[in-house]
């Protein structure tokens, strides 16, 4: 990839690429070099960026518009994006550190098949809802017949604020179903990762989709963000990142009542009775993290039962040691590095955390040395530990396990939710009904029986601190209409 094109990224306002001013570099946390350069974002961007939106939904055709017409520049917009596929896998093993499988697979081609679906469904996403009265009419009423009808209305001016891990998939769920049902939105990517961002608002425009509909700005830190939150001219924020963003931009929109679709941490459980079916389990990697372990749904407490713990920490342990740790662009590597360098070295003082509370390093728990530069962490496992001990409390978005023993069902309730979070479990044991009553008693969004819950239909989103709302699927376009209802006397 050419220089000229990774310098040549531009802020999308009110249907123009704008090329900004200032220069945020991206970094590759594979070899720690700028890959790309992106504007940084102004409050007077920002208000620009705003202002369109709001004209946009209050003068412009977009929320006007027949379902059928919408859905078309949205089908173009997702055939814009499909055709910069193999950018967009680069992209993300470049920028967010993603191994090849993990880029091509839950960072592109999952959110693309996304756009191309939340495209389609626009054409026929039902806004009314009627229904017949009966019964005697309110005093003073008149007519013989009466009708209620609700409509789904849209939410109006999105802001929608992206995460560092998977920047592109996030972008798409937040971005699509808001058009879809013809809101407007304003997007600030993570300015770590805003690449993949700025082909998008190429895409948009190559699109047809209409000025000040969506808007992008880029390397905005967050003096924009808090802007973009709090002003009165946006109706909804959706944001995806650190529980600590997510009370402050909750406190922002509380001024103006404003709504917020809130996706934040997690610390889930993955629950192993002694009966479980140990192959089945082993065949899903629990030692092999994710993208790193960056991700709010990670299952990295890890809930084994007594009777088992030592054989199956033994067994988590060596299917760490045998994770390739190769390069960038070979297809083998299986696992990459942390996502920039504030993220390496939270991670690592999570791990002397966990040594000075008396947790024992079962493996890993030292930078990738032989891979130096880039921001890698060996995969690491914590065991002997305590439910109460920090590592085990505190989202870590690391590879990093914790192992916390258990005796009997009830037990492995109380641990896995004794939690300020919600998001993700799953439960083994080859007695379902068991496995079903420890499922059903979670606070969590999601849980997988015997298997790893997969969340891309939705609805995705937690319980607790987690955050509010729910995302992916037809799930998504009802958090971003309103209700709004009629009653007709005939």
């Amino acid at each position: 990839m050419s220089s000229a094109q990774q310098r040549g990224l531009s802020h999308l306002i009110d249907g123009e690429l704008v090329a900004g001013s200032g220069c945020f570099e991206i970094v590759s946390p594979w070899t720690e070099q700028t890959i790309a350069e992106t504007p940084r974002a102004t409050p007077e961007e920002a208000a620009r960026a705003i202002a369109a939106a709001r004209r946009a939904f209050d003068e412009g055709p977009w929320p006007r518009m027949a379902p059928a017409a919408r859905a078309a520049i949205l089908r173009r917009f997702a055939e814009r994006l499909q055709a910069r596929r193999d950018e967009l896998v680069h992209i993300a093993i470049h920028q967010a550190g993603a191994v090849r499988s993990l880029a091509e697979g839950l960072q592109t081609d999952a959110p693309l098949a996304a756009a191309s679906g939340y495209a389609d469904t626009a054409a026929t996403f039902e806004t009314i809802e009627s229904q017949t009265l009966e019964g005697t009419p309110l005093p003073g009423a008149s007519g013989r017949r009466r009708s209620r009808l609700v409509q789904r209305v849209p939410a109006g001016v999105i802001t929608a604020i992206t995460p560092f891990n998977y920047p592109f998939r996030v972008s798409v769920q937040k971005v699509f179903p808001a058009l879809a049902v013809g809101c407007t939105v304003i997007l600030k990517p993570h300015p770590t990762t805003a690449w993949d961002s700025a082909l998008m608002a190429q895409a948009a425009q190559e699109a047809g989709v209409p000025a000040g509909v969506l808007n992008i700005l880029l390397g905005a830190g967050p003096e924009v963000g808090e802007l973009l939150v709090a002003d009165p001219r946006v109706d909804k924020v959706s944001f995806t990142g650190s529980t600590a963003t997510g009370r402050r931009i909750m406190e922002l929109a509380s001024a103006t009542v404003k709504n917020v679709i809130l996706e934040l941490g997690g610390k889930s459980a993955n629950i192993v009775c002694a009966d479980a079916d140990l192959e089945k389990f082993f065949a899903t990697e629990p030692g092999n993290l994710k993208h790193a372990g960056q991700g709010c749904g990670q299952l990295t407490r890890v809930l084994i039962e007594e009777e088992i713990y030592a054989e199956v920490t033994a067994r988590i342990a060596e299917q760490m040691r045998r994770i390739p740790l190769g390069e960038a662009e070979d297809p083998s590597t299986g696992l990459g590095p942390l996502a920039n360098r504030a993220q390496f070295e939270r991670v690592l003082q999570y791990i002397e955390i966990g040594r000075k509370e008396g947790a024992t390093l079962m493996c890993g728990g030292e930078p990738v040395a032989e891979r130096s530069p880039g921001f890698r962490v060996q995969p690491t496992l914590f065991t002997d530990v305590r439910n109460d001990m920090r590592i085990a409390q505190e989202e870590i978005f690391g590879p990093v396990l914790v192992a916390i023993p258990f005796s009997g069902a009830e037990e492995a309730i109380r641990i896995a939710d004794d939690s300020i979070y919600g998001i993700n479990a799953s439960v083994w044991s080859r007695d379902t009904e068991k496995a079903w009553r420890i499922a059903a008693s979670i606070r969590t969004g999601s849980v997988g029986v015997n298997c790893l819950a997969n969340v891309t239909a939705g609805p995705h989103g937690g319980f607790k601190q987690t955050g509010i709302g729910r995302e992916w699927g037809k799930y998504s376009l009802d958090e971003y209409v309103e209700l709004r209802a009629f009653e007709v006397h005939e």
